[in-house]
């Protein structure tokens, strides 16, 4: 993705978490716990930072996310992403 860790965790706790039905518990500024509406752990996400990109004068964070699910049916996973990405889109079109 092409945020930093302090914009993903700002997204993630922001108007991710304010304007969804999903909950956040930080375990650490790289590793975060969601659940939806109070029921078990749907999904861990976990953030490493790579070496950005470079491109002439131009420079783009890069961080690596990883989700993985918790006995969750591939329609709370597919909900979970549409829901992610719309929240954490950057850009046009």
């Amino acid at each position: 993705m092409g945020y930093t860790s302090k914009e993903f965790k700002k997204t993630l706790q922001g108007s991710f978490i304010t304007q969804t039905s999903y909950s956040c518990e930080e375990f650490s500024h790289r590793h975060w716990k969601i659940t939806v509406e109070s029921e078990s752990t749907l999904v861990d996400i976990k953030i490493e930072e790579a070496p950005p990109r470079v491109i002439a004068l131009l420079t783009l964070p890069v961080l690596n996310v990883l989700f993985e699910f918790k006995e969750t049916s591939e329609e709370q996973q597919a909900d979970f992403i549409k829901t992610f990405f719309k929240y954490f889109h950057k850009g046009g079109g």
